[in-house]
């Protein structure tokens, strides 16, 4: 009996000339486990978005048995979180059910202990690793208890132990008797499916079952693409192009729990390729930016030949130009290369990647695939030139084919005399390298070419970009929006969110009412003592009221100008509008007083009442209302989707900076005019990245049953 039945189903994106589906009819059994495949920008992705209902089929038809939900778990985790907290982000989909509070803990509890994350359950989500948030996200769909799960490449970007996990639970959601469709570019998952679907160019090419798949010699070909080549571990020439001596570099421990890198002392070579191998969380990315001058060690010297180039793991935050040729040449413009020059370049570069330049040139960057958005940032970064050339997980999310394209690409740079060092969790990727270096812990743990003594470099020492320090900057926002790198004892803790919530409003209001001096002083005086209260650094707050100091000093000219003066008062400047007297001044000192005052109560606020308890205090508050019929649940999910959202926001702006580092974008960054000049190449990337996390967020929200 079929639970999902297509029948000439054809789609295409807006502004596409090329339909993403066309003419696709299949039906799968109840109870079966269904492996969809194909390369990159095949349909794969698009034909689970039209079966969960996200996207709407130009023709055909969708018939999904009654009484049969869909769960849907994306590639990319981040973006299917809806709250800050573990524990309330599975609860989401259960609470849309409209389940009793009792029934939503157990399916909390049970979801969390199947992926095992039940000890977490309180932690934020924004302090996980990637493969322990693909888990959160899954807890959040199997709490939902679909009858019919997909995955859609939700193992792609995870290390060996997390990605065997999630396959374990998966084998055990089907035995239970549900549904599984899984998009796969891996013969490893292929080995659990029934029946296989095969796509190319949005149509379908092969159905049946996987036994007759892999006697189709053509077919498993097209899925495991060419083997690679395992490489016989040769000893590198003697040139050295960039030496790290006892570098060390620690993340804030509010973001990483004091992860980093420490004491590395290495040496690369010319015309070598170095695979960085390691668990999530041992250190490769951050030893890649610092290598790139991304981050700024703590201790030690970097010496390079010229500065590395990084193509970063997230490659949606790597393009910000509208069309895939234009992206490719940002770098390469940056660094002088112009005309047809550039465009040979481009083409290069492009063609090197396997997207042809005639083909893919002119294509919206948004309609690519996630594995063509890979190899087009990796082009970007080819495009910039340089001796030393770096890939942060290059393969991830890129079907067999992209793939061996890819690390053969490698070996051809290393062929030109380039130096090239990437990460990975495959083996046979790290078997193809020259050399492998293993991180544990942010430590070596292990070097083939140990052999190697470490001598004096005569390299010049290489300097993190000038523009390193707007990270940082980003970095501390990020840290403080999470409210977690001020925070001291709370006394405030011991009221109840409600309470919490009634004091500041009553004392934000107060701030915002005071008129005279007097009162005003004292407002500020108790917006003191409520920042003790709850936790709030004074030295913190002093900081803050000067930096907003000048700004408010300049409004103070204004109400010089604008504001009246008393009759017979004291003038003691009179040049046309500009009029300084005594009301005038105290007008100015009460202004600046009140907003220190206001100031000091939100911080005091925001920092000893995290989003549950907001969300909390606002139910309790609000419950009159509900009473009434007044739809209070959108209101709180508004709140909350913001709280989640800003904070994604400033790490979107992180990535994207970083990319504009790496490719030349930015120059020198010294002086504050210099810092504001740098952000305003960010404004249009990070609006674009804006409608991306908001319409992914807005998927998770719809297929986590909010209505």
């Amino acid at each position: 009996m079929s639970v999902i039945t297509v029948k000439n189903l054809s789609f295409k994106y807006p502004q596409s000339n090329k339909a993403a589906l066309f003419d696709v009819s299949f039906g799968i059994e109840k109870g079966s486990y269904v492996a969809v495949v194909g390369n990159n920008g095949c349909g794969k992705s698009t034909l689970v978005r039209l079966l969960c209902g996200l996207e709407v089929p130009e023709s055909g038809t969708i018939q999904i048995e009654e009484n049969n939900k869909i769960g849907i778990v994306f590639q990319s985790p981040k973006d299917q979180l809806v709250s800050s907290i573990v524990s309330r982000d599975t609860a989401f989909g259960p609470q849309n059910l409209g389940l009793s509070a009792g029934e939503v803990e157990l399916r909390v509890i049970e979801s969390l202990n199947i992926v095992d994350m039940l000890d977490r359950a309180e932690s934020s989500t924004s302090a996980l690793s990637l493969g322990q948030t693909q888990k959160i996200a899954l807890s959040g769909v199997i709490a939902l208890r679909p009858e019919i799960l997909i995955l859609d490449e939700a193992v792609s970007m995870l290390d060996p132990v997390s990605r065997t996990e999630i396959l374990d639970f998966v084998r055990y959601w089907h035995k239970c008797g549900n549904t599984i469709i899984q998009v796969t570019h891996d013969a490893e998952t292929l080995e659990d499916a029934d029946t296989v679907l095969g796509l190319e160019d949005g149509r379908v090419t092969f159905y049946g079952t996987k036994r007759a798949f892999l006697e189709n010699e053509k077919f498993v070909k097209r899925l495991n693409g060419e083997p690679l080549e395992k490489n016989k571990r040769i000893r590198a020439d003697d040139e050295v192009v960039l030496s790290l001596r006892n570098v060390s570099y620690t993340h804030e421990k509010a973001e990483h729990n004091g992860h980093g890198i420490f004491d590395i002392n290495l040496d690369f070579y010319k015309g070598t390729i170095t695979a960085l191998t390691g668990a999530s969380g041992a250190g490769k990315s951050t030893f890649l930016e610092v290598c790139a001058g991304l981050l700024v060690p703590a201790a030690g010297e970097i010496r390079a030949v010229s500065r590395p180039a990084l193509a970063q793991q997230n490659a949606q935050a790597a393009l910000f130009e509208s069309f895939a040729a234009d992206d490719v040449a940002f770098g390469a413009r940056n660094c002088g290369v112009s005309g047809k020059a550039l465009v040979e370049t481009v083409r290069n570069a492009m063609n090197m990647v396997a997207l042809p330049f005639e083909e893919f040139g002119e294509r919206r960057t948004f309609e690519l695939s996630g594995g063509e958005q890979r190899r087009l940032s990796i082009a970007g970064i080819i495009a910039v030139g340089g001796d030393i050339i770096m890939f942060d997980e290059p393969t991830a999310g890129l079907d067999s084919n992209a793939r061996f394209e890819v690390m053969n690409l490698m070996r051809r740079l290393a062929a030109e005399g380039k130096t090239v060092i990437f990460s990975t969790h495959k083996r046979d990727e790290a078997d193809f390298a020259d050399r492998e270096i293993v991180i544990k812990d942010g430590h070596v743990a292990g070097d083939t070419f140990s052999e190697k003594k470490l001598e004096a470099c005569e390299l010049k020492v290489y300097e993190p970009a000038s523009a390193a320090g707007l990270i940082g900057g980003l970095k501390n926002i990020s840290l403080g929006l999470s409210r977690s790198r001020f925070q001291k004892k709370q006394s405030a803790k011991k009221l109840s969110p409600a309470l919490r919530i009634l004091l500041f409003l009553a004392l934000f209001i107060f701030s915002l009412a005071a008129r005279p001096l007097w009162l005003c002083g004292a407002a500020l005086i108790v917006a003191i003592i409520y920042c003790v209260f709850c936790g709030f650094s004074l030295r913190r707050l002093f900081i803050t009221s000067l930096k907003i100091l000048p700004f408010l000093l300049i409004f103070s000219i204004f109400q010089m100008i604008f504001h009246p003066a008393l009759p017979d008062e004291i003038r003691f400047t009179n040049w046309k509008w500009f009029m300084v007297t005594p009301s005038k001044l105290l007008f100015c000192l009460a202004t600046i007083l009140r907003t220190d005052a206001s100031l000091g109560c939100i911080s005091g606020f925001f920092i000893s009442t995290p989003e549950y308890d907001l969300m909390d205090g606002l139910n309790v508050l609000l419950t009159p209302l509900k009473i009434i019929h007044v739809p209070v649940r959108y209101f709180i999910l508004i709140i909350e989707i913001i709280f989640r959202f800003i904070p994604l926001l400033v790490d979107e702006a992180i990535s994207i900076l970083k990319t504009q580092i790496i490719r030349g974008g930015l120059g020198t960054v010294k002086g504050k005019l210099a810092k504001i000049r740098a952000v305003i190449p960010l404004i249009v990337p990070l609006i674009i990245q804006s409608i991306k996390r908001s319409e992914a967020l807005a998927d998770a929200i719809t297929m986590r049953c909010f209505k």
